[in-house]
């Protein structure tokens, strides 16, 4: 029977423990990795985190996600336990999401990291992973060995598990190892868990990037020269590098006579990140009155956690036939990317949406499956559509956007939209603001954002402050007019671009 099996049961000796762990965890007597940058290794202290759960909630499967057994990323800190070693801690938590109906098991699980650097082979570093279950049970003691004894999740019940992985450099000299640790750009943990219940026996798998290079936040921003705006513009695209942890001054562009955008670069966002939080380290210093702030789409979804590997993604028959109605540089044009569309919007939608799109298209009209099928239709970036370690997932178009630029005036006191622009708006004509707050003038930031000055590769420029002349807005946003002009004659005479 089951009663071989460990269940949860929480007494005062496994709370006490679970109270010390805590404690650990947030104050480490290992300095901090990265002392600069406390917000995102705040351990249980991030209070960010501590609503991960519904977010996730909202972009899985509203029918038994990931088959009842939902793990949460968590909260994660940051130490050097000595020269030689950087240790990344977290503690992630198993969810039974079988709305208090069945218990799930967690038989096995297995976890394995990667550190990522685009500069340096990184042979002489060893990675190491190792799982340590905290479940919430008197008689419970880890294995030494490592060993996963299987669990069971009760109903409407939880149990945690602490994730530790050592970093550790074996090079010639302590230099030469500090170099190593000063050239990663990220960890990206892999877990693979299985999910055991009345549905069967099915391996599910969850991802978390670990940011592990952070730009200087007190760099200063260099006013725009007072030369050819456009021109300018072009060089500093070409020319720029993308590395995010330079201490080189910024450099305000100008866009128009009058009108100046400065992109902000960030560390690597991810789960552990508030968007609020963020703003203050990065931004604030920068702007003055009058200035307002654009966050990208994308990088707040990724804060908001609403990312997903291909691996824990199970394509339907909906999301396998309808995906095949789409040209192939489309985000819904793969089953895996089309499923997520479902699995937020519903198969009846999305199945609606279809058919009435293929109607639309016998008499001429275009995009209409993007209209009916709701806005994440629209927002969803597929596979290879992020930077690394993003490229090899889906993400979806970010929730709450009204909310969080709210958040940001208030507390920044800095107005904020959120933007969706890419490399193909400059010759489209196309972006879409997703929402503001008081004080964001559209008609500038369309003309200041429509070259997507904060780029599409590597630049890891989320955030673009864009300032202007009061006294000269008409004329800008006059020249914005010309440009679309201009744009709509190139597309009339068929001038074409090419997808990246």
């Amino acid at each position: 029977g089951t009663s071989a099996l460990r269940r949860a049961r929480v007494g005062p000796a496994r709370r006490a423990r679970r109270a010390t762990f805590a404690i650990a965890l947030s104050a480490s007597s290992a300095p901090d990795a990265f002392p600069a940058n406390r917000a995102t290794y705040a351990g249980e202290s991030n209070l960010w985190v501590t609503q991960e759960l519904p977010r996730l909630l909202e972009m899985l499967p509203r029918r038994r996600p990931c088959d009842g057994l939902v793990l949460t990323r968590g909260a994660w800190s940051a130490t050097r336990p000595d020269a030689a070693t950087l240790r990344l801690r977290g503690v992630m938590r198993f969810h039974n999401a079988t709305n208090g109906r069945f218990d799930v098991f967690v038989p096995e699980v297995e976890a394995s990291c990667r550190v990522l650097s685009k500069t340096h082979a990184l042979d002489a570093l060893a990675v190491t992973t190792r799982v340590t279950p905290m479940h919430a049970d008197d008689e419970f003691e880890p294995r030494a060995d490592g060993y996963w004894e299987a669990y069971i999740v009760p109903k409407s019940g939880s149990t945690a598990m602490e994730v530790v992985v050592d970093v550790t450099g074996f090079g010639a000299s302590r230099a030469e190892d500090e170099a190593l640790f000063n050239s990663l750009d990220a960890a990206w943990l892999k877990v693979t868990y299985v999910a055991y219940g009345n549905h069967g026996r099915t391996t599910q798998e969850q991802r978390v990037v670990l940011p592990l290079k952070f730009p200087d936040p007190n760099v200063v921003a260099i006013e725009a020269k007072e030369t050819d705006a456009e021109n300018d513009l072009l060089v500093e695209e070409e020319d720029e590098t993308s590395d995010a942890a330079s201490s080189a001054p910024l450099q305000w562009r100008r866009v128009k006579p009058g009108l100046s955008v400065l992109c902000v670069p960030t560390h690597l966002l991810c789960h552990l990140d508030d968007p609020v939080s963020v703003v203050e380290r990065y931004v604030r210093r920068h702007a003055r009155a009058g200035d307002m702030l654009c966050m990208g789409e994308t990088p707040l979804a990724a804060m908001q956690g609403r990312v997903r590997h291909p691996a824990s993604v199970r394509p339907g028959l909906v999301a396998r036939l309808a995906c095949r109605l789409f040209n192939r540089f489309s985000s819904v044009a793969t089953a895996c990317g089309m499923q997520c569309l479902v699995d937020v919007a519903g198969s009846v939608r999305v199945l609606v949406a279809a058919a009435l799109a293929v109607l639309a298209r016998l008499v001429g009209v275009r995009g209409a499956f993007y209209r009916l099928a709701g806005t994440q239709a629209n927002l969803i970036d597929d596979v290879s559509g992020q930077i690394p370690p993003y490229d090899q997932s889906v993400t979806l178009g970010p929730v709450r956007v009204p909310e969080t630029v709210r958040a940001v005036f208030e507390k920044c006191a800095l107005p904020c939209a959120v933007v969706d622009v890419n490399d193909l708006s400059r010759v489209t004509g196309e972006m879409q603001i997703l929402g503001k707050s008081e004080g964001v003038d559209e008609d500038i930031v369309r003309v200041a954002l429509l070259r997507n000055p904060q780029g599409n590769g590597d630049q890891q420029t989320p955030l673009v402050l864009v300032r202007h002349d009061p006294d000269r807005r008409d004329a800008i946003v006059e020249a914005g007019r010309a440009d679309e002009r201009e744009r709509k004659e190139r597309r009339r005479r068929g001038v074409k671009y090419a997808q990246k």
